[in-house]
């Protein structure tokens, strides 16, 4: 029979490897949320910064619009 030691051990490992495994799923899921929400923004400001379309990689100008995603007016 196993001593009750090594029982506090094993049981204590498995709830802190269950916590673990938790947290890291559910860690992944917000991470996706944040960067779905940050992607946009960080696309206008390297917009803003070059003034090339980081889409298409083409210049852009004051009166054209790349897919009306570019609307300046």
């Amino acid at each position: 029979m196993l001593n009750a030691g090594l029982l506090v051990a094993i049981l204590a490992l498995s709830i802190y490897l269950i916590g673990y495994t938790m947290g890291r799923r559910i860690g992944k899921k917000e991470g996706i949320f944040e960067g779905k929400a940050i992607i946009p923004i960080e696309l206008k400001k390297q917009m803003l910064d070059t003034m090339i379309c980081p889409l298409c990689k083409q210049k852009l100008n004051f009166y054209t619009n790349c897919d009306s995603i570019h609307n300046r007016k």
